[in-house]
């Protein structure tokens, strides 16, 4: 935990591997800070599935070849908003420059892809990517 200003900051962190297993880490490391936190289920399952469209990502993409990474996951909060960051040292993607999908087409004229970032879109108040000095660093931002 640290203090920052006037309201207090809580930090929750977690270091996972580029290897698809490690959703069920992920998963269970929002069980524990939502718990930690008192969040409603809701608030919990956007923030899991928003990360693990990242994530998924990120391994499935990030890393052509192929070799051991990390990816350091970072929850603040504070009483009026949570803060992830999601930070690999994988080939440069800014998955916001992707075309938003076409929602009027039917599912069989729909290109495969894309509704994951859609998601993570609708679902935070703000999406930032970052390219950094070591690599990629995505920061959702959730208003309470």
């Amino acid at each position: 935990m640290a203090e920052q200003g006037n309201g207090r900051m809580e930090i929750a962190f977690i270091q996972l591997a580029n290897h698809l297993g490690e959703l069920d880490r992920l998963h269970a490391f929002f069980e524990e800070v939502g718990l930690r936190f008192d969040w409603p289920a809701r608030l919990k399952w956007d923030l899991t599935l928003a990360c693990e469209e990242l994530l998924t990502n990120t391994i499935s993409y990030g890393f052509p070849q192929g070799g051991q990474h990390s990816i350091a996951l970072t929850v603040r909060y504070d009483p009026g908003q949570i803060e992830v960051r999601l930070e690999d040292d994988g080939m440069p993607f800014n998955p916001l420059e992707q075309d938003e999908p076409d929602l009027t087409l039917s599912v069989e004229e729909r290109a495969i892809g894309g509704l994951g970032i859609f998601f993570v879109r609708r679902t935070m108040n703000e999406v930032v990517y970052e390219r950094t000095e070591t690599g990629n660093r995505m920061i959702l931002r959730k208003m309470l």
